[in-house]
């Protein structure tokens, strides 16, 4: 996930397809394993900031 991130891959499009490859019938049980690597959770957070604007740059 790293590297589709990095190569600007549609992660989400990605994480359709691993999911049904692994069988899950429903993708937030693929997601369940990612919550064990800092790495994404750090890069998740941080895309969530800029989505959220929560630096504190915007209008409040």
């Amino acid at each position: 996930m790293m590297l589709w991130h990095a190569e600007g891959i549609d992660v989400d499009q990605r994480m359709l397809a691993l999911s049904t490859y692994m069988g899950h019938a429903e993708i937030f049980y693929t997601y369940w394993y990612l919550t064990a690597v800092p790495e994404l959770m750090a890069l998740a957070g941080g895309k969530f900031e800029c989505f959220a604007d929560l630096s504190g740059d915007g209008d409040e």
